[in-house]
C-alpha cells in the first residue's frame, strides 16, 4: 500500500516538474501580442468585406425577387458580423500580451551569502516580471 502511495506521490510530482519547462521570455509575449493582433485584423477585415458583400447581394436579389441569392446574402450577413465579433478577444488578448511583456525586465539583485563576514552579496541577473493589483 505504501508503495503504490508513494508511486502516486511521484507520478504527481513529475507532472508538476514537467509543467513547468517553458520558460517565457519579452520576445515570446510580443510575438505572441503581434500574431494575435493579425489574426484579430484578419478576422475584423475579412468580416467587415463579408457584411458589405452580403448586404450588397440581399439588396441586388431582393430587388430580383431571388429568394436563393437573398438567403445566401444574408448568411453572409451573419458570418461577417460573426468574424467581427470573433476579432474583439484577439484584439484583448493582444494587449494583455504586449502589456506583459513591457513588464518583464532584466535586472540585477543582490542575493546575501553567509561568507567569512557576517553576510556577503553577488550579483546574479534574474528576470522580473511586475504585476499590477491596481484598477
Amino acid at each position: 500500500m505504501r508503495s503504490i502511495l508513494l508511486l502516486l506521490a511521484l507520478l504527481l510530482v513529475n507532472s508538476q516538474i514537467a509543467g513547468q519547462t517553458k520558460e517565457f521570455s519579452k520576445d515570446y509575449f510580443l510575438q505572441k501580442s503581434k500574431k494575435q493582433n493579425t489574426t484579430g485584423w484578419i478576422l475584423l477585415g475579412g468580416g467587415t468585406a463579408m457584411v458589405i458583400g452580403g448586404i450588397t447581394a440581399f439588396n441586388s436579389s431582393w430587388d430580383s425577387g431571388s429568394n436563393s441569392s437573398a438567403d445566401i446574402g444574408g448568411v453572409f450577413v451573419l458570418v461577417g458580423i460573426l468574424a467581427d465579433g470573433a476579432s474583439i478577444p484577439y484584439f484583448i488578448s493582444a494587449a494583455n500580451n504586449k502589456k506583459t511583456a513591457m513588464s518583464i525586465t532584466f535586472d540585477y539583485k543582490p542575493i546575501y551569502l553567509p561568507g567569512e563576514s557576517l553576510v556577503a552579496t553577488k550579483p546574479y541577473s534574474i528576470v522580473s516580471l511586475k504585476i499590477k493589483l491596481d484598477r
